[in-house]
């Protein structure tokens, strides 16, 4: 079991090495990716047409529903 231990330890060690090997410097590439990336972002709207719809068909089903209970309360009196 102490032999895992220090096998896991040293894995650790060596990845957490790696990480720090890893600089924050970005380059072109990566800089137009991010601006691709904004660029599409602002131009997608927050609802799409499907999801509209689907509230659309959402509340038509509240509406719905709400009719038939009211229908079937006037029926009982």
């Amino acid at each position: 079991m102490r032999t895992f231990g220090k096998v896991a330890l040293a894995a650790l060690f060596a990845s957490s090495s790696l990480l720090v090997a890893c600089d924050s410097n970005d380059g072109p590439v990566e800089k137009a990716g991010e601006k691709v990336d904004e660029a599409v972002e602002s131009m997608s709207p927050e609802k799409g047409p499907m999801e509209e719809m689907g509230e659309d068909l959402d509340n038509a089903y509240d509406s719905a529903k709400d009719s038939a209970e009211s229908m079937k309360d006037a029926a009982e009196q």
